[in-house]
């Protein structure tokens, strides 16, 4: 609890950091872009200024603002070309590289409500990079499952593996000098030093040594995008979320549709979990038939949130005899995403979402400038279709960003990793919190998620262990297979949360399946 501010992100470091820019003056902005920073440093398999952002910005003048800083796929790629060597759109290398979006979307922030120095922000994410930092839990867990295919690269093996051939281990040292260099660059020239300087000009260079097609003229062109949130009511709250290219239309579905079954506070692990798992499973369907860049695809979102498509989900859910929409078996993203929450007695608050899809993006890392490049294109696809492969077109996000209104005025800020799982992860929360959960009980409780997480990658109910009888019993009436995971298991997310009470005090919360608590350090 406090009463400057406060701020939660998965990793103790990046928190801190963000700390300490709220204590030396900064706005919850400036917080945030300070902890992305180091966030891309400590769990570079999940996020990288190679990455993309999602992001939720709510000012001290009443105004509410969607940031879409995905990028695009560079302008001479195309499905048509792919075709010929690919039978589907390929998951790593050079293909499903995007243009990253992360550094823009940081300026975008800054310049709406940032007060600090540029360059103070990133001061310590470049110290971090060069001097070391211990390898997180987390990013130990997936380097250990990944290292085979890691070893392919020779930029990843060279940062991610000790001279001897050994991938690092969760505690050792891991230093990134050539991150340090290209941050401390950005740091000095701004975003620019990306997309029309040097370190942008490296990066090309050295994505299409291995045969992208990305140029400098794809970054110099690249935009965020100030856009209008998605929004809906949920118990006494108004819920805000991102709108295409983002997924945040199915979160405003299942929120919808939970509304009029009368399920707001109802136990997500309990008897309520087999109509909410139907329910994920659905929207899921009309999200991969739906979902592409409005700039380049017709999404039409007022359709996907009409009475009839809502009714029709509660119709589909409700009845147990219809089957759940056949999925074909697809690779799941793991690892993929950081969510960062912040809030300030001046009256900003910020939800961000940072992100290279999934676990170390495309399977390569620039060794130039030391970037973990992202895999966001591996969301397209090679057939006709909203998301169908187009130069210069975004690929779906799965990055759902959120903030919770009441009375008019944002009281919390939320979000979290969890690929496409993201609105089925936060409707649990959001539940657990309507009930009456503290914050820091709703994130630790158990979780399910429904999605492409079975031995072949066909689609299947995944709960946590630790789940009760009655959960269990719920989920096995869904109509698909259901498999358990860990106790705390890195695919049902990591959320976090921050709250301003009306005296002026602050709460925050961290979810446990993460490295986001002080204490435990």
């Amino acid at each position: 609890m406090t009463t400057l501010g406060a701020i939660a992100s998965p990793h103790a470091l990046a928190t801190q950091s963000g700390q300490r820019v709220l204590h030396d003056g900064g706005t919850a902005v400036d917080a945030a872009i300070a902890t992305c920073a180091v966030l891309t440093v400590v769990y570079p398999h999940m996020n990288s200024i190679g990455g993309d952002i999602q992001a939720l910005l709510a000012l001290p003048d009443g105004r509410t603002r969607a940031l879409g800083g995905s990028g695009a796929a560079a302008a001479a790629l195309s499905a048509q070309a792919l075709r010929g060597h690919h039978a589907s759109m390929p998951i790593h290398g050079v293909h499903p590289i995007t243009v990253p979006g992360v550094i823009a979307a940081w300026g975008e922030l800054h310049a709406q409500g940032g007060r600090l120095p540029w360059a103070r922000l990133l001061e310590d994410a470049i110290a971090l990079a060069q001097g070391g930092v211990p390898v997180a839990a987390a990013l130990g867990r997936d380097l250990d499952a990944l290292q085979e295919r890691l070893r392919l690269d020779a930029g990843l093996f060279g940062v991610f593996f000790r001279p001897d051939g050994r991938v690092l281990r969760t505690g050792e040292i891991l230093k990134q000098p050539a991150l340090a260099a290209s941050l401390a660059l950005i740091a000095k020239d701004g975003p620019d030093a990306f997309y029309k300087g040097e370190v942008g000009a490296n990066f090309v260079n050295g994505v299409r040594a291995q045969g992208s097609l990305l140029t400098r003229a794809d970054l110099a062109s690249h935009r965020s995008l100030w856009l209008e949130p998605l929004s809906t009511s949920f118990g006494p709250y108004e819920i805000l979320t991102t709108p295409p290219v983002s997924q945040g239309f199915v979160l405003m579905q299942l929120l919808a549709a939970m509304r009029q079954m009368d399920l707001e506070s109802a136990d997500p692990s309990e008897k309520a979990a087999t109509t909410l798992a139907r329910l994920c499973a659905i929207t899921a369907d009309l999200r991969d038939r739906h979902l592409g860049d409005p700039e380049h695809a017709r999404v039409d979102i007022d359709y996907l949130l009409s009475d009839r498509v809502i009714g029709d989900l509660v119709r589909r859910a409700s009845d147990l005899s219809l089957p759940i929409p056949a999925t074909p078996p697809l690779p799941r993203p793991s690892g993929d995403t950081v969510a960062i929450v912040a809030q300030d007695a001046l009256g900003h608050s910020v939800t961000v979402i940072q992100s290279i899809f999934h676990a170390f993006g495309a399977g390569m890392l620039e060794s130039s400038t030391g970037i973990v490049c992202q895999n966001r294109g591996a969301a397209f696809t090679l057939h006709e279709g909203p998301a169908v492969l187009t130069g210069g077109s975004r690929p779906p996000s799965s990055l759902t960003a959120t903030l919770l209104r009441r009375n008019g005025a944002i009281e919390a800020a939320l979000g979290c990793m969890g690929g496409k799982s993201q609105p089925q992860i936060l409707a649990q929360v959001l539940m657990r919190l309507l009930a009456g959960t503290a914050p820091a009980d709703a994130l630790a409780a158990p979780r399910w998620v429904v999605g492409t997480f079975g031995q072949g990658n066909e689609n299947v109910v995944l709960a946590e262990s630790a789940l009760g009888d009655a959960g269990r019993q719920a989920l096995s009436q869904v109509g698909l297979p259901l498999v358990f995971g860990a106790e705390r298991d890195d695919r049902a997310g990591h959320v976090q949360f921050v709250r301003r009470f009306p005296d002026g005090h602050f709460e925050s919360a961290t979810d446990p399946r993460g490295d986001g608590d002080q204490t435990l350090r």
